[in-house]
């Protein structure tokens, strides 16, 4: 793809969606309100429902998982199908993504023995990174959003919805995954801007991109393992804190 063109795109974007001081993961009080999540998770449970779906979406399913649960723990016992009712008829993939989140806090628990991730402050950024993607369930848009914006981290994520508004204006190339088409827009957005980036292509896909699917295929529903379009290898070790 081309720089000049990319370049041109991100000043279109982001003049039209200027970044915010702060990002809000609801609209409430602030991050460790979910659930009672401390900020890394909580902005990992964001991304995880921000994935393929729009802000309004992904806010919205944060908060009826806010309003009809108790605790994080709670969240992570339930079934698959109990999270799909919770999050509603209108989230996209609401049963797939109550088979992601399940695994994600189960996997965090029998790690860490509590359903946190505030320790991954404390890593480097290489460890913390690598923790995030090595979490099961876990897509490579949640963890590198979830890099970026709760520690600070130096990523540009992209889903499925982006990706189909960057082939739009010539910015992908073949078949590119989303993951490879993340990693070009990292090694081409400086660190210093890929926040006020990432937050502008958020805001233009919540605007122009196409509205989500409902559901996975009938193949990807229940009782089979998380099916993603844009796939990882499956991990379950990350570094220790």
């Amino acid at each position: 793809p081309s720089l000049k063109r990319l370049g041109a795109l991100l000043k279109r974007v982001k003049s039209k969606h200027p970044a915010p001081e702060q990002v809000a993961t609801t609209e409430g009080p602030g991050t460790e309100a979910v659930l009672g999540a401390d900020p890394v998770l909580a902005e990992l449970l964001m991304s995880m429902l921000l994935w393929d779906a729009t802000t309004g979406q992904a806010r919205h399913a944060l908060r009826r998982l806010g309003e009809q649960l108790v605790d994080l723990n709670e969240l992570r016992v339930c079934v698959a199908q109990e999270i799909a009712d919770i999050l509603g008829e209108k989230y996209p993939f609401a049963l797939e993504r109550g088979n992601r989140l399940r695994s994600l806090l189960s996997d965090i628990y029998q790690r860490e023995h509590r359903v946190q991730l505030s320790h991954l402050e404390s890593l480097s950024k290489r460890e913390a990174r690598a923790y995030l993607e090595s979490l099961e369930g876990v897509p490579h848009f949640a963890a590198a959003r979830t890099f970026a914006l709760a520690l600070g981290g130096h990523a540009v994520p992209v889903d499925n919805r982006l990706r189909e508004l960057l082939a739009q204006e010539d910015m992908v190339k073949g078949d590119a995954t989303c993951a490879a088409l993340s990693g070009w827009l990292e090694r081409n957005i400086g660190a210093d801007d890929s926040r006020a980036s990432l937050l502008a292509l958020q805001a233009w896909s919540d605007e122009a991109g196409h509205p989500p699917k409902r559901e996975p295929p009938p193949e990807d529903l229940p009782g089979r393992a998380p099916v993603t379009p844009d796939p990882k290898p499956k991990s379950t070790a990350g570094p220790k804190p």
